[in-house]
Formats: structure tokens, C-alpha cells, sequence
């Protein structure tokens, strides 16, 4: 199943998110608590992935037919967010919550929709307006790249965290990490990261934020060895050698970059022509330029 914008209040945002957090902790300790459905999680998923251009038709279809039939509005609306149309997904959450106030799914899918639009304050409220019905990471998530789009960094590092705690997500961490870089808390990043790199020393996630960030904070050294680190825990991922590949690029290293390039190439050309084009033309701002 996420660069985005403007932490509001900050302190208030974070005694209220810690105060939800403890809520959630006590429900969970009670039994109080279900799982929450998510996105993926609805039974047309698999269909859209497979061909959302006929998932799209047949659910218009379907909607067409029986309007107040809410599951078929939410795939609808699923399968316009895989279609990058997220005006048209507003609208059939909307259709939702207009029969269904206190639908959850239905709040966080519009406010997925209007973070990618860049309605960002607008999406916050759906979020934190469909937590008073579910808790989900998800709805976590979603403010919290809303609040980093927003400069709210201290926002959303706690959203984050809540997101982490509820999923026990690694993605989750890395982005409370990115958060906290942002908001000048570089020591507390890496000390995210590197506890995300404990947690799950396969996955090569942490090491690829830490070296993009590492980077742009002018540690060359630094972010070539976090970059090597991921390759070495997944080989064959294209975000790991692209990484990789970019790291020794913006290093003025082009022939370990034509290396990494051609070793993506023996397992995912498309992506590797695309990589190489770009390191023709993407350069990373670094710290004091």
C-alpha cells in the first residue's frame, strides 16, 4: 500500500497523538480492538490488479445498477486510485459517506485521494475523523505524510510512530525516520533506522532511506556503505541497485554505476534502462548547496 505537508500545531497534535495512542494500547490489551479493513484488503483487489481498465468498467456497471451498494462504490473507488484518477475516487467515497457517515474505510480511502491530490489538510481531517470509528495504521500513515508535506516534521514523526507500533511496519519506521532528518533530528533518523535495521536485518529498506539521506547530507561514505549493505540483502531489487547506482554516480564514480547498472540489466532490463537515463540527467542537492 507514504513527501507531504504542514504541521499544524504541533505540540497540540502531539499530546493528542500520544493520548490516541494510549487508547489504542489499552483497547488492544482488552481485547476492544478488530482489524481494521484496508485498501487492499477489499474482495475486488485481485481483480483490479489484474486489469483495472475492465475492473473500472464492470463497477461502473455495477454502481450504475445498484447505487446504494457501498462495497461496489469502495472498489470503484480503489480502482480509480489505481488509476491515478483520484478526483473520480473522491466522489465514489463521497457517495459512501453521504448514505454512511461513519464509514472508516470510506474516510481513508477519500483521504488517500486528496493527499495525492495535495489536498493535504483536508485529507488529515478524513483521517483522523475515521479514527473515531477504527484504528488503523493506515489512517496514521496517511497524516503523517500529509503533516511532512505541511513542514509539520514533529507531527508526523509521531504519527509515524503510531503507524509503526499498530503494523509493526518497517516502512513505517523508515518514514518516522525521514520525518525526523526533516525536522533536524538527524542523530534521532539514524538511531530509527538503525533500530528498524535490528529489527529486520533482512530487509533492505532502512539501509536505502539512511543512504539517500546520508547523501544529501554531504556522507558520501556513508551513504555508499548503507547503499552496498542493501544490495548485499537483496541483490536482485531494483531500489536497492538503483540506490547503489545513484550513490556512485552523484559520487563522480560512472564506471561502478555502468557496473550496477548492468547487473539490474541481467534481471530487470526495463528497469535498468530507465535508471540509466535518469542518472544522465538527476543530480541530489546536498547539505549547504
Amino acid at each position: 500500500m507514504n513527501k507531504q505537508n504542514g504541521r499544524l500545531l504541533q505540540f497540540a497534535n502531539e499530546q493528542l497523538i500520544a493520548f490516541s495512542l494510549l487508547c489504542v494500547l489499552c483497547a488492544l490489551l482488552t481485547g476492544c480492538v478488530t482489524q481494521a479493513r484496508t485498501m487492499s484488503s477489499l474482495p475486488c483487489a485481485d481483480e483490479i490488479h489484474s486489469n483495472v481498465t475492465a475492473a473500472v468498467t464492470k463497477l461502473t456497471a455495477q454502481a450504475a445498477a445498484d447505487p446504494s451498494n457501498n462495497d461496489t462504490q469502495l472498489c470503484l473507488a480503489y480502482a480509480f486510485i489505481a488509476q491515478k484518477k483520484f478526483p473520480a475516487a473522491i466522489e465514489a467515497t463521497s457517495r459512501v459517506l453521504a448514505v454512511d457517515k461513519v464509514n472508516p474505510l470510506a474516510l481513508r480511502m477519500r483521504a488517500f485521494a486528496r493527499y495525492r491530490l495535495g489536498v493535504y489538510q483536508m485529507a488529515i481531517d478524513d483521517a483522523s475523523a475515521s479514527l473515531k470509528f477504527e484504528t488503523s495504521g493506515e489512517a496514521y500513515e496517511i497524516m503523517g505524510k500529509c503533516r511532512l508535506h505541511l513542514g509539520d516534521s514533529a507531527g508526523a514523526t509521531e504519527d509515524f510512530r503510531v503507524w509503526a507500533n499498530l503494523d509493526k511496519s518497517i516502512e513505517a519506521r523508515c518514514w518516522m525516520g525521514s520525518a525526523q532528518w526533516t525536522g533536524g533530528d538527524q542523530a534521532g533518523a539514524l538511531k530509527t533506522w538503525e533500530t528498524a535495521e535490528i529489527v529486520a536485518p533482512k530487509d533492505p529498506e532502512p539501509f536505502i532511506w539512511k543512504a539517500g539521506f546520508l547523501f544529501r547530507a554531504d556522507d558520501k561514505s556513508g551513504a555508499l556503505e548503507a547503499a552496498k549493505r542493501a544490495v548485499q540483502l537483496a541483490p536482485d531489487s531494483p531500489q536497492a541497485l538503483g540506490t547503489l547506482a545513484r550513490v556512485q554516480s552523484w559520487s563522480g564514480d560512472a564506471k561502478g554505476a555502468a557496473e550496477t547498472v548492468a547487473q539490474l540489466a541481467k534481471t530487470n532490463p526495463t528497469a535498468a534502462a530507465k535508471l540509466a537515463e535518469k542518472l544522465k540527467t538527476t543530480v541530489p542537492s546536498v547539505k549547504g548547496v
